[in-house]
């Protein structure tokens, strides 16, 4: 079941990526939100399932189409990028590398000392946060950007 769920969720983020029109493409952004909830509480996380429902889908998302209905956004034309797909390509490799890379973590399943605390988290967990932090900042720059460029082209 948490397969078929994972391969809809898959699917509708793709049809999200790829849809030339706005509303359509949150509307799969929200279904996908959604399943990965109702994946979450499959699995047992019920608050992260919901959290995951409510404040996402429920909020986030709805808020987004909410401000895309709005304005009337529609997506500049797509142009071929060559080294965007490589930048994409090589993230993607590395966010599925970066589980394997990683050495076993101490104290699994323990509580941590706390003078120990900052430790492991340098050790083990502080370039992921740069990454994270990076890739972060990228999409909320691409985002900004994105609002830019349509508001420029309604002019």
């Amino acid at each position: 079941m948490s397969v078929l769920i994972l391969a809809l969720a898959v699917i509708l983020a793709v049809m999200s990526l790829t849809q030339k029109n706005t509303v359509p493409a949150v509307l799969a952004f929200v279904l996908m939100m959604f399943l990965l909830g109702i994946y979450y509480i499959l699995m047992d996380e019920k608050l992260l399932g919901l959290f995951q429902i409510f404040v996402y889908t429920g909020g986030i998302v709805v808020l987004t189409l909410f401000g895309v209905t709005v304005i009337g956004a529609k997506f500049p034309k797509f142009e071929i990028r060559p080294w965007a797909v490589a930048i994409v390509t090589v993230v993607v490799i590395g966010l599925l590398i970066i589980p394997f890379i990683l050495p076993p973590i101490p104290y699994e399943g323990k509580a941590i000392p706390l003078k120990d605390q900052v430790k492991v988290f340098t050790d083990f967990y502080a370039e992921i946060a740069i990454f994270m932090g990076v890739v972060a900042a990228s999409v909320l720059y691409g985002s900004i950007r994105m609002l830019h460029t349509l508001k420029h082209e309604k002019e």
